[in-house]
């Protein structure tokens, strides 16, 4: 799946691909095993992300998000933070939603240290 996704690739994920290396290089707190149920539901979630089924994408990744899924809190804030220059949309969330989320992908709650800046510079 993952050499099938750096085939298809865009400048959305060109950018998101640089955004991963660097919070790699950056040492990514570890995340959880994940449950069977959850992973595929990530799956689906990011396969309409791939087909730029933005309203979709995001309602089921903010879902998970809230689930404490660390990989689905990171792209929902990036939608968040980035809906309308890259998605041509916005999407909404509470304060303490984005809070919880950036501070779930480690980020600190309050989008500080040099992966969340990364990460929530506009592209």
């Amino acid at each position: 799946m993952h050499a099938e996704i750096l085939s298809r690739r865009s400048p959305l994920s060109d950018w998101l691909l640089a955004w991963a290396l660097a919070l790699a290089a950056g040492g990514a707190p570890a995340q959880p095993a994940l449950d069977t149920t959850m992973s595929r539901d990530f799956d689906e979630a990011f396969a309409a992300y791939e087909r730029n089924h933005w309203p979709e994408a995001y309602r089921a990744m903010s879902a998970l998000a809230e689930r404490g899924h660390a990989d689905a809190a990171r792209i929902a804030v990036q939608m968040w933070r980035h809906g309308p220059k890259l998605f041509g949309q916005s999407f909404t969330a509470s304060k303490a939603q984005v809070e919880d989320w950036t501070q779930l992908w480690g980020c600190g709650g309050d989008a500080t240290g040099r992966a969340c800046e990364i990460a929530m510079r506009a592209p």
